[in-house]
């Protein structure tokens, strides 16, 4: 290099250290400032309860700054931890937090905003800040960066067509639809652009692994207590948790047909009785659906990494689940959940009264949806505008936007995005398959291929549950897939560089 290019190199790292220097000196002025207001105002208003919340504000504020990346890791936590919605009969102290709660739904503050929206905001506020200084890399949008983008953007058109139909238009029903597809955009993105390292990734797998086995041994917990109780619950977990459940199982399996050893591996294998234990508790239909989908989606990757290995597992697994189908098929009882499933969706007659009255509610909700298609199947209704009902279903008085979402979360979709939207998420779940299955083939790490089943196996699962289930407008799922499907850009550079190493 010459002397002319050793100058430049020097004058653009001098700029780049005196852009993250300044950066750092606002942050703290910042902070300062801060602390020397809350000071003051604590003096003259005697010490009001409200004055904490700037104060936490500005600390988070400087925290993100710092390490943008808590923020994803923060989001991820609380959202496989941390219940949305309460459940009926108990208050586990993860439900008593209203992190995914609207800050006007528990305080007299007439806020329409959450702690996690707050978080995912200053997340992406704090990346871009960095941007600006250049303290962080070029922004990317990653291998899934157009289908989730386009999928985004015909939610927006969504909101137009919503408010250009008029009517009764409902502004607090089209927030609430929106909030579940834009954690899915902002988390991805974030992930893509935060998460670049393999230490980044064992922090988010351990977060995994870990947070759905506390939440397991919670369900568990709670069905004990409720046994030796004086009432019978409807759940004792929410019903998106099994989503996670499902999850964990088919990474365990995936883990033990590639041979793979470590903490994280073995933390793996001792939650999976725990999670298998709460999944049978949980009585959920769609969880065993999901579980075998996801079972299906794992086997036909492995085939391809340990085909031999592979066939034992699920040959055998296959005549086992036989002989169990023989034998449980007309018993009754915790260890004939998962045949239930199936026994249901063959003969619904031998389903209970409280799956029945359940089945009996979604097919009115799927007449509805099918009549609505049928009148709008271009642009759809439109966020913020009610489906059309042929028939009246029952009113779900614990679900405030039962006119609005349905149990259908993909036809959801439909309703609201119009036909084109529709398209785009089939061709998101498409190109995550095919990234996904790619990026498996590629990897040479065995730790790293584990990582690369999450988004594949994962958005197996949501399509699964959302097609009887809200999964899709749920915060929680969502958040758990946009950073599940942004470990697709960090696999992609991994996988490049093992590349060009051989």
């Amino acid at each position: 290099m010459s002397i002319a290019g050793y100058g430049r190199a020097l004058a653009s790292a001098d700029a780049l250290a005196q852009r993250s220097f300044a950066l750092r000196a606002l942050a703290l002025g910042s902070l300062l400032v801060a602390s020397l207001a809350y000071g003051v105002a604590t003096i003259a208003t005697d010490g009001s309860a409200y004055l904490v919340i700037p104060f936490a504000a500005a600390l988070v504020i400087l925290s993100l700054l710092i390490w943008p990346r808590l923020g994803i890791y923060t989001l991820f936590a609380a959202a496989l931890l941390l219940e949305e919605w309460g459940i009926a009969g108990i208050e586990p102290i993860t439900g008593q937090l209203h992190f995914f709660q609207n800050v006007s739904g528990y305080t007299s503050i007439p806020l329409r905003f959450s702690v996690a929206d707050s978080l995912v905001v200053l997340t992406l506020v704090a990346w871009l800040l960095r941007r600006a200084v250049g303290a962080n890399p070029a922004a990317r949008i990653g291998p899934l960066g157009r289908p989730i983008v386009a999928l985004a953007a015909f939610f927006v058109i969504g909101v137009g067509v919503g408010i250009a139909r008029g009517g009764d238009w409902n502004v607090n029903a089209a927030l609430a639809e929106l909030r579940g597809p834009l954690y899915l955009v902002l988390t991805y993105l974030l992930t893509v652009n935060l998460i670049r390292s393999r230490r980044d990734v064992s922090v988010l797998m351990r977060l995994l692994v870990v947070l759905i086995a506390v939440k397991a041994a919670q369900g568990l917990g709670n069905y004990i207590e409720m046994a030796n109780g004086p009432i019978w619950l409807e759940a004792v977990t929410a019903h998106e948790d099994v989503v996670f459940f499902d999850l964990a199982l088919a990474l365990a399996v995936g883990a033990f047909v590639m041979k793979l050893r470590g903490r994280l591996v073995i933390a793996l294998y001792a939650a999976s009785p725990i999670v298998a234990a709460t999944e049978l508790v949980t009585q959920r239909r769609v969880a065993f659906i999901a579980l075998a989908a996801a079972f299906v989606t794992i086997a036909i990757l492995l085939a391809a990494a340990e085909p031999r290995r592979t066939l034992i597992l699920f040959g055998g697994a296959s005549v086992f689940f036989l002989a169990y189908a023989v034998l449980a098929w007309d018993q009754q009882g915790l260890l004939a959940q998962p045949i239930r499933a199936l026994k249901g969706a063959i003969d619904p007659s031998s389903l209970n009264a409280r799956d029945l009255s359940s089945n009996w509610w979604r097919e009115l909700e799927n007449l509805n949806i099918s009549y609505t298609l049928r009148q709008m199947p271009l642009t759809g209704v439109g966020l913020g505008q009610q489906y059309l009902f042929i028939r009246e279903p029952a009113e779900l008085s614990n679900f405030v936007y039962w006119r609005y979402m349905t149990h259908d979360a993909v036809l959801w979709i439909w309703l609201k995005t119009g036909i084109a939207g529709f398209v785009a998420f089939w061709v998101l779940v498409a190109q995550t398959a095919i990234v996904g299955a790619s990026l498996f083939r590629r990897l040479r790490s065995p730790d790293l291929k584990l990582v690369a089943l999450v988004p594949v196996v994962l958005i197996a699962i949501q399509v699964v549950f959302s097609s009887v289930d809200l999964g899709l407008t749920y915060s929680r799922t969502m958040i758990v897939l946009g950073v599940s499907l942004g470990l697709t850009a960090y696999l992609t550079d991994a996988a490049r560089a093992q590349e060009a190493a051989a």
